[in-house]
Parts: C-alpha cells; sequence; structure tokens
C-alpha cells in the first residue's frame, strides 16, 4: 500500500512539474501571439492611413481627400459563420470583419485609379512627346524665317546706305561738272544697276502678292466645303502649351471636335473670359490644333489648362 502511495504521489509530482512546463511554454507563446497581434493591429491602422475614401466622383481624387482611420478598437470584435450560416459574435468591442472588408474594397479602388491613371499618364506622355516635336519643328521654321529676314533688312540697309552715299558724291560733285563728268556717268551706271536690283526685287514681291492671292482662293475654295456652322457649340478641346514670344497656343482636342482652320474660339478659364484665338492647323490624327492668340480680344493671358469654346 505504501509502494503504491508512493508511486502515486511521484506520478502526481511528474505530472504537475509537466503541467508547470507546458503552462510556462502557453505563457511564452501566449506572449508572442500578443506582440504580433499588436504588431498586426499596428500595421493595419498604419496601411489604412494611406487608402483613401472614395469620393462621389471617382474621377476627381483631391489631395486632401480623406482618408481610412482604423483603431485598435475597431479590430477588437470579429465574426464567425456558425453551423447554421448566420454570423455570431464572440467577442466584445468594435466591427473586425467590417473595417478588413471595408478595407479591402477601399483599397481595391485605390488600386483601380492608380491604374487606370497610369494608363493615363503613359497616353499623355505620347501626346507631350507629339506635341514637342511640333514645337521643335516649329521653331525650326520659325528661326529660319527670322534668319532669312534678319538678312534681307541687312541687304536693304546696306543698299539704303550705298544710295545715300552715291548721292552724296553726287552732290560734291556737281560743283567740277566738267572735271567730274566721267565719273558722275559711272556713279549713274551703278545706280541704274541699284535700280536694276529694285526692280527685281519689286518684281519678285509682286510675284508673291500673287501667289498670295492664289493660295487664298485655294484656301476660299478648301472652306467653302466646309461649313463652321456645323461645329458643335461647347468645349472643343484644352490649351496644353502657350508660347507668348511667338503669340500661338498649341490646343488637345476632343475626339468628336469637327475643328477646321480659320475658326475663332473662345478661352475660358472657370468663369473667366480669357479671350480668342483663331485656329491656324489641326491635325485629327494626333488630336492637336494650333492656334493664333488674338490681342484684341485677350482679357488675360491664357494658360495650359484653359478650356476652349465654339
Amino acid at each position: 500500500m505504501d509502494k503504491a502511495l508512493k508511486s502515486l504521489v511521484v506520478l502526481v509530482l511528474i505530472l504537475s512539474i509537466a503541467a508547470v512546463v507546458i503552462e510556462i511554454m502557453l505563457y511564452r507563446q501566449r506572449d508572442e501571439l500578443k506582440g504580433r497581434n499588436l504588431k498586426l493591429v499596428e500595421y493595419v491602422g498604419k496601411i489604412a492611413g494611406t487608402i483613401e475614401i472614395p469620393q462621389t466622383n471617382a474621377d476627381l481624387v483631391a489631395r486632401d481627400a480623406e482618408h481610412m482611420k482604423v483603431t485598435p478598437d475597431m479590430l477588437k470584435q470579429y465574426y464567425k459563420v456558425g453551423d447554421d450560416g448566420k454570423p455570431s459574435t464572440v467577442t466584445k468591442g468594435s466591427e473586425m470583419d467590417n473595417t478588413l472588408v471595408q478595407l479591402e474594397v477601399y483599397s481595391t479602388r485605390q488600386y483601380d485609379r492608380l491604374n487606370d491613371t497610369r494608363e493615363g499618364l503613359v497616353q499623355n506622355r505620347a501626346t507631350l512627346a507629339s506635341t514637342s516635336n511640333l514645337l521643335v519643328s516649329t521653331e525650326g521654321v520659325l528661326g529660319t524665317t527670322s534668319n532669312t529676314l534678319v538678312k534681307t533688312e541687312g541687304e536693304l540697309t546696306a543698299a539704303n546706305q550705298d544710295i545715300e552715299k552715291k548721292k552724296e558724291e553726287i552732290t560734291g560733285l556737281n560743283s567740277d561738272i566738267e572735271s567730274k563728268k566721267a565719273k558722275i556717268e559711272e556713279q549713274t551706271g551703278e545706280i541704274a544697276k541699284l535700280g536694276e536690283k529694285l526692280s527685281d526685287s519689286e518684281s519678285k514681291i509682286e510675284a508673291g502678292k500673287r501667289y498670295i492671292v492664289k493660295v487664298e482662293r485655294e484656301l476660299k475654295a478648301c472652306m467653302g466645303q466646309f461649313d463652321t456652322n456645323n461645329l458643335p457649340k461647347g468645349i472643343q478641346g484644352q490649351i496644353t502649351v502657350v508660347s507668348s514670344n511667338w503669340n500661338f497656343v498649341v490646343m488637345d482636342i476632343l475626339p468628336e471636335s469637327s475643328m477646321i482652320p480659320l475658326t475663332d474660339l473662345v478661352v475660358q478659364r472657370d468663369n473667366i473670359f480669357v479671350g480668342k484665338i483663331r485656329v491656324s492647323e489641326v491635325r485629327r490624327e494626333q488630336r492637336v490644333a494650333l492656334g493664333e492668340i488674338l490681342m484684341d480680344y485677350q482679357q488675360v493671358p491664357p494658360l495650359r489648362g484653359d478650356t476652349v469654346l465654339y
């Protein structure tokens, strides 16, 4: 009997020691799980702070849009589905399940908006590249024209100076006509050459005028094929580039716009009348148009982002 009692005491002691060891191990695991849970709650709150709450108009997301706020109290209550298929409350506090579901919905919407923004940026990059190439080409043409004008002005100035010089020489030679007749004849011949150059220049100017008249007739004939009244009233596009030095703008036109050259359009910023522009070139395949700023109608300088109306 004593041996059996001793064996039972030893067994109870061994089981007690095993229970203490298991309790210590479970306590350590409890602390570890508690620490992980607190860390999870902390970072769920931080991540939720970066998720925007969708606005009424999903296309317009303000910089100061409201973000989700998840506190530890909101993650103290969760739901599970019972055998009857209905959710049953397990613990007390806020609604973890609803909070996490809402966080998933909002994060998915934000992810979709970011993908849409990424696609829009790719399209804008292509449009900007096309516009940049167009600007480079236009600046090159303007630079060539400017150099030609400077060269022509220099030649005209030199010719005028030469004529004035010859006139002064002729005036000075009048005092000695007999002795300087040969020189006067020589100077007269040079003046005649200059006159021929001037006549040649006038002929070129007349030819240029005739060409301009021809181009205007052709333009009017082309314009006769279009009726600007068919241009729908309303927004036609948006200004993307403004060049105040050359007095023109670049517009990104709408796909449904039937904009044609020589059409006068109204520039508006919110409810402010900015002025008017006249369309000079339309490139429909690139959805880009060039326009001249009409200074007589300008109230304030046009800016990028201004709306173009008809």
